[in-house]
């Protein structure tokens, strides 16, 4: 084996795209906005996982996995990537999703399954004014929706004409890497003052095969 390979550069590029290379660039951030990249690409991972194996997703009663069933396994992939996550720490009350790292990085998430539009806005409320600081290194989260109805790009289209009409001064702009599941939304936090990042993804988890 070329002894390159166990350089570190080596490492990044033999692991890239993918969850431990996820993990190793969380490691090795040198800054903010590394760090949340690396987390925001392995939650990636892990959603895409439940979304492959949804069929395995859909519970006895055959009415999908409970929220905190389904944050659980998300929760328990992150850190099997090598991130600092918990599943319903107390951080201003009991926070879905919780990264931690160093120099004060703090990332939340909520995960609400969409029933109605009420229900998401108390997640994003729940984030962004119960979990949340809004501090330097501690001012993205996340809204993870849970979609076990058809069509979950109609429910987030939907959940963002929502979000823009319930929460005033608060805007939204498409996925940077071109996603229609996911969008991000910016307000002003009302504890710090800062502009406060919310990245919105919907998980496609509806499954009825029709060929029985």
């Amino acid at each position: 084996m070329n002894p390159s390979d166990h350089s570190i550069a080596g490492l990044r590029e033999k692991h890239a795209g993918t969850p431990f290379g996820a993990g190793l660039e969380y490691a090795l951030a040198q800054d903010y906005a590394t760090k949340l990249a690396a987390v925001q690409t392995a939650v990636d991972f892990a959603c895409n996982l439940l979304e492959q194996h949804k069929h395995k997703k859909q519970g006895a009663d055959k009415k999908g996995l409970s929220e905190d069933e389904i944050t659980v396994q998300v929760c328990e992939m992150l850190i099997m990537a090598g991130f600092q996550a918990a599943h319903d720490a107390d951080i201003g009350g009991h926070c879905d999703i919780v990264v931690k790292g160093k120099n004060h990085f703090l990332w939340l998430a909520e995960a609400k399954r969409h029933n109605s539009y009420d229900w998401l806005d108390k997640g994003f409320q729940q984030l962004s004014t119960r979990y949340s600081t809004g501090a330097v290194g501690q001012d993205h989260g996340e809204v993870l929706v849970y979609c076990y109805i058809k069509d979950a790009k109609a429910v987030l289209e939907k959940w963002r004409e929502e979000l823009q009409a319930r929460n005033a001064g608060l805007k939204t702009i498409d996925s940077s890497a071109g996603n229609p599941l996911v969008f991000h939304s910016t307000h002003k936090h009302a504890s710090s003052g800062l502009d406060f990042h919310v990245r919105h993804k919907a998980l496609a988890l509806y499954w009825d095969p029709k060929d029985k």
